[in-house]
This record gives C-alpha cells, structure tokens and sequence, in this order.
C-alpha cells in the first residue's frame, strides 16, 4: 500500500505543474513623436497580470499599448490602447484576441471612430480624434498602434 501511495505522489508531481500567478505588472514608456506646437504623442506598454494553468508546450500572454497625446504641458488630451492577447511556444507566437479602447481627457477632442484587427502575432488598433471650436473641427489626427508577441513571450 505504502509503495502504490508513493507510485501516485511521484506521478502527480511529475505531471502536476501548479498555477503561475503573476501579481505585478511591467511596463515601458516612450516618446514616440513629438509635434512643431510642443505637443507629443507617448506611448506605454504593460504586460496585463494573469494566472495560467501550464499543461501544454503554448502559453498566454496578454497585454496593453497605450498611446496618449500630450500638449506641450504634458497634459494628457486623448489616447488609445490596444488590447491583446496571444500564445506563443518559443518557435511561433499568433494574436488571438485583438480590442480597442479609447478616451478623450479633454472636453474639445472628440473621437470619431476607432478600430481594432490582429494579424499574424500582432494586435492592431486605429483611432481618430478631432478638436473642435465652435462646433468646427480645427484638427484631425489619427493613430495607429500595434503590439506584438515575439516566439518567447516579450511583446513589443
């Protein structure tokens, strides 16, 4: 009976491998473009915290990349974030979930439409925003961002 007991605890542990929770998040942040008005466009990337269950040779990985643009105070004026969620197994990695989100943080920007894909190991987002006075829009401008899974995991 002993000897079956320990068969039974050897091949659950060889076989069980336990919940990886990650509870912090990494992120990054870049100046990606900077405009003749002093305004700029930066840009953040986090990787989102998440508990998987590893059984299989793919993992999960999400993440979020965020542009924001800034007036020349650093005043953030509207973004939008791209939402993905990919697997990858250290020779390939595919997106499988691409969304959009977007927000205005001042009362005269405007978004007029957004849009989210994914091809390939990229998750893709689009938006456009336009400033207006007096109800005329003085300016339109339109981001595209994307974040992508390398084959290991590191999205970029």
């Amino acid at each position: 009976m002993k000897k079956c007991i320990t068969l039974l605890l050897i091949i659950t542990l060889i076989f069980y491998r336990p919940a990886i929770i990650s509870a912090t998040t990494s992120s990054d942040t870049t100046i990606v473009e900077t405009f003749e008005d002093g305004s700029y466009i930066d840009t953040v990337i986090e990787t989102i915290p998440s508990s998987s269950y590893t059984r299989s040779t793919t993992s999960t990985i999400s993440g979020k990349k965020t542009s924001t643009y800034r007036n020349e105070s650093g005043s953030a004026l509207w973004s939008i974030t791209v939402t993905g969620t990919f697997t990858y197994s250290g020779s390939s990695a595919t997106c499988t979930k691409s969304t959009v989100s977007t927000t205005s943080y001042n009362n005269a920007w405007k978004i007029s439409n957004s849009s989210a894909s994914k091809s390939g190991a990229t998750a893709k987002a689009t938006a456009t925003a336009k400033k207006y006075s007096n109800k005329i829009c003085i300016k339109s401008m339109t981001q595209s961002i994307n974040l992508t899974c390398s084959k290991n995991g590191t999205l970029s």
